[in-house]
């Protein structure tokens, strides 16, 4: 492949330059991280840093076995600043990414940035996710997943968004487009902490960047004593001489006082950590460092802005103002603070599991319940761990008075979500102790996910599982070779999501939880399936034995049976005036820390339709909205479609499915009308998430890769066009086989009313 830039020459998309400096025992796997990615247009440029062990033997072991790795050996070190400039000015890909010599590139990460990139026009910037691994096989996602979810809906400016700069300052939790280093110049000087001026030049003068939520790169720590931030040195004073670089060069950008504050207040927490730290400051070395800190922050402080942030506010003076002994109170109170809350949590949470044994008190109580008779009119239904009133069991409940008057219902469910159940219904909190006589005496049970594990099904007993919708992505046991095994075990169970610390779960562990998923499955009598394709998927995904109803979905009767009148009193519902076209936007969650239901800008793609387009907002029951589509919903610029209790009244009252990977599109599939699939992180959620088929291959209608194309789908009406019909009659012929409208009615019959026949016959 050949690309010009400046000269024609023989070029990779990616150049990864790897400065290698004593880094022997960890070498050979950071360059094969490289190299054994699924992804080949890549060269790996690494640089020998005159290192006094066999770090440049190794770099020149692999450059002979594979022409993808071009070796330079430096006469002198340069230190890894001066490494990494030289491995750019040799290297020759359109974009480049650091990588230190002693970490690791996930499997995978180069495919997904460079679909990133190419489906979002080449941006100059991409930043990514990282975790520290350490040698006992802890694993720590960086806390910044969130910001770079809030950022993923598409290309952005990092200078407009402040909170971006407040990830580590580091070069290797990015990819650089190589124009943008030219145009800069920038390149990197000497000493430690030699990121931090390359890093914010690049985060200031950057006109287009994107994000992606998705740990890249894997930051060893060593063992031992390997890093050169975590030695005891006077190297750690270079931080000073490198902010007095990064003002000078905001002085001579012009960036915003606004900005400039910001990075003040991250300069001086900064200063901070380090004379906290006893591995990077010896203590005969504290007080001058303060002093040297005083005097930068005297120096590139200005009073024309206030402080955001009121902890740094208060080390900002504290610095500028104080004294040495005055810091040191401060440090101690605030490590005193610390003391204390941990002291708080000690006696915290042995009294929440005090309080747990007291619930455990109604567990001992179950078994002498499950001695009384089973009452044949009883009936269990839950949806969602008792967090909803909806889906399959819903539309069960609901058909229950007509068809079989004579059983009782009663529901598993918050106090939030009893309010909806109709006048009368029993009701009994997921955690609360009256729900044992129900468990232990009920004949029927309905949920579209797992009752809790301390439920034990007694003979006699009948459990309905619903299912939640038709699958797209790995389930069940299929899982289970997944690198999504340790956070989506059990799609009909509970998730459970990491707020930024993961912690890596041993093979061990990880069958645990599956053999409780199976024990959990093996309670299922029955199982619900809408199409043949979900009868195969969920049959070796969970490899029990129960009996499969063929009946459809329960929720979709009404979408079967959907009149005009059913679409204008949805359409009233929700406040739609005649004569729009209305677009549904129903997006599915996402596992990754921190990321987002919601992915589009809504704003962009509101402003860039015409006037007579409305867009219904709908986030996953598991996610919220987001702060942006909130304040369009009070602007009245876009529709809450979160504001109904069904998601029906959205699917009736839409013209047109916006989502992305979510089951919605199996359920709207049964009005025939056109889906526009919206897959911009698709190469990262097929292969961390997994998935039974390529939806970019056999799609229900329209597809976008980026904000851009999906402007354009929705603007022209190219989602209604003969393309977009014959690939939904196709999606349709395939996934709605087996819906007639009254599957509800059906289980009832065949389940809850033996002799009866069904409704289907």
């Amino acid at each position: 492949m050949e690309r010009a830039i400046g000269r024609l020459l023989p070029v990779a998309l990616f150049s990864v330059v790897v400065p290698a400096y004593n880094v022997q025992a960890y070498l050979r796997a950071a360059i094969m991280s490289v190299l054994e990615q699924d992804f080949d247009d890549v060269e790996v440029v690494a640089v020998d840093d005159c290192s006094p062990d066999n770090s440049g033997l190794i770099i020149d072991e692999l450059a002979a076995r594979d022409p993808r790795v071009r070796p330079v050996h430096l006469a002198e070190n340069a230190g890894l600043g001066g490494a990494r400039n030289a491995g750019v000015a040799a290297s020759t890909g359109d974009y480049i990414l650091f990588l230190d010599g002693d970490d690791t590139l996930t499997p995978g990460s180069l495919s997904a940035i460079a679909d990133r990139l190419l489906t979002n026009d080449r941006p100059e910037l991409c930043v990514y996710n990282y975790a520290r691994t350490w040698w006992d096989g802890r694993v720590a996602v960086s806390w910044g997943a969130e910001q770079l979810a809030a950022l993923s809906a598409g290309t952005f400016r990092p200078r407009e968004h402040k909170k971006l700069f407040n990830l580590l300052p580091i070069a290797c939790n990015k990819v650089y487009r190589r124009d943008l280093i030219e145009r800069l110049d920038a390149h990197f000087g000497e000493g430690f902490y030699e990121d931090v001026p390359f890093t914010y030049r690049i985060l200031t003068q950057a006109e287009t960047a994107v994000t992606l939520n998705r740990v890249v790169l894997d930051y060893r720590q060593r063992r031992e004593s390997g890093s050169i931030l975590r030695t005891p040195s006077p190297k750690h004073f270079d931080v000073f001489m490198q902010y007095d670089k990064v003002f000078e060069q905001f002085e001579r950008d012009g960036v915003s006082p606004e900005l400039r504050r910001h990075v003040y207040d991250i300069m001086v927490n900064h200063y901070v950590t380090i004379i906290s730290k006893p591995d990077r400051i010896a203590k005969a070395q504290r007080q001058h460092f303060f002093d040297e800190a005083k005097k930068s922050a005297r120096k590139h402080w200005r009073d024309d802005i206030p402080g955001e942030n009121t902890a740094s506010a208060i080390r900002g003076r504290l610095l500028r103002d104080g004294t040495y002994s005055s810091f040191v109170a401060y440090q101690r109170t605030d490590k005193a603070r610390r003391r204390t809350k941990r002291a708080i949590g000690k006696v915290y949470w042995p009294t929440r599991r005090t309080v747990r044994k007291a619930r455990a008190v109604g567990r001992m109580v179950y078994p002498l319940l499950r001695l009384m008779p089973i009452d044949d009119n009883l009936v269990v239904f839950s949806e969602y761990w008792g967090t909803g009133y909806g889906c399959n069991p819903r539309a069960i409940f609901e058909r229950l008075p007509e068809v079989a008057p004579h059983l009782v219902p009663v529901w598993v469910i918050s106090e939030e979500k009893g309010q909806s159940l109709p006048p009368g219904t029993k009701q009994v909190r997921p955690t609360h102790w009256r729900r044992w006589p129900y468990f232990a005496r009920a004949k029927y049970f309905v949920n579209n996910v797992n009752f809790p594990g301390t439920y034990v099904k007694r003979p006699g007993q009948v459990h309905i599982q619903t299912m939640h919708g038709t699958p797209l992505k790995l389930v069940g046991l299929d899982v289970l070779d997944s690198s999504a095994a340790s956070v989506a075990v059990d799609p009909v169970r509970e998730p459970t999501r990491s707020e930024g610390r993961v912690v890596a779960h041993t093979r061990e562990q990880v069958l645990s939880e599956f053999e409780k998923l199976l024990t959990r499955s093996d309670r299922w009598d029955y199982a619900l399936s809408s199409n043949p394709y979900s009868t195969e998927t969920w049959s070796h995904a969970y490899p029990c034995r129960y009996e499969w109803l063929e009946y459809g979905y329960p929720r979709n009767d009404a979408l079967v049976r959907a009149s005009a009148e059913d679409t204008a009193a949805a359409r009233a519902t929700l406040g739609i005036p005649d004569g729009v076209t209305t677009v549904l936007y129903a997006p599915t969650f996402r596992e990754a820390p921190g990321d987002v239901s919601v992915r589009i800008d809504v704003a962009r793609v509101t402003e860039q339709l015409p006037d007579d387009v409305v867009l219904i907002v709908r986030a996953h029951h598991t996610a919220t909205a987001g702060d942006q589509v909130r304040s369009l919903i009070k602007q009245g610029r876009v529709i809450d479609g979160s504001s109904v209790p069904d998601i029906l009244t959205c699917y009736l009252a839409a013209d047109v499915l916006l989502t992305d990977y979510s089951s919605v599109m199996f359920d709207y599939a049964l009005l025939d009308r056109p889906i526009v699939i919206y897959a911009d992180d698709w190469v990262t959620y097929r292969e961390t998430r997994g998935v039974y088929f390529d939806l970019l291959a056999e799609p229900p209608g329209r597809v976008a890769r980026n904000e851009g194309e999906l402007i354009e789908i929705l603007r022209d009406g190219r989602y209604a066009d003969a393309s977009s019909r014959t690939l939904r009659d196709a999606f349709r012929a395939r996934f709605c086989v087996f819906d007639r409208g009254d599957a509800a009615e059906a289980v009832i019959r065949r389940v809850m009313m033996p002799g009866s026949p069904t409704a289907q016959g």
